[in-house]
């Protein structure tokens, strides 16, 4: 699988000069680029549902999350621990925001970012969110894509929380 990987990040950036490839975003127009975007956004609106079942249709069964600061968690059936456990304690109000997308063959990946608030469910404590996350997503023989690695971290210094 790391070999696929490499090769959609080269196909991407093969004609590309070496100082634009910082800075330069992704302008794919492949096939795809709205279906995987279907897949960010998708996701967030089952996370905000507290939808565990369609969130997890989202994943690959393989999938793969490396949270800042923790162990990668593997498999979609780990991933559905974490979050039975986010949606017993939490409401997710997240408001995402994707800046880039890209496809090439049945890989691409959409890079964004998280804003928004968890409210706690028992206190009403709201955590403001200010997340950057790197999405990498698949295409299955079923042609549906799924999300097959998903990476994130805070971007600013976490804020104490606020009561309703």
């Amino acid at each position: 699988m790391t070999r696929v990987w490499l090769v959609l990040v080269v196909s991407l950036v093969a004609d590309v000069p070496v100082a634009a490839q910082v800075t330069r975003p992704c302008t794919s127009t492949a096939d795809g680029v709205d279906a995987i975007n279907a897949v960010a956004s998708g996701i967030i609106a089952a996370d905000n549902a507290r939808a565990l079942e369609r969130v997890l249709q989202y994943y690959t069964a393989d999938a793969i999350w490396m949270p800042p600061g923790q162990a990668a968690v593997v498999g979609r059936a780990a991933i559905r621990g974490r979050y039975e456990e986010l949606f017993a304690s939490f409401t997710p109000q997240i408001v995402p925001t994707i800046e880039e997308a890209c496809v090439a063959g049945d890989l691409g990946f959409v890079r964004g970012h998280n804003g928004g608030q968890v409210v706690d469910r028992k206190s009403g404590a709201a955590r403001a969110l200010d997340d950057a996350y790197l999405m990498l997503l698949r295409r299955g023989p079923d042609g549906a894509w799924r999300i097959s690695h998903l990476m994130w971290h805070r971007q600013s210094p976490v804020p104490p929380a606020t009561a309703h």
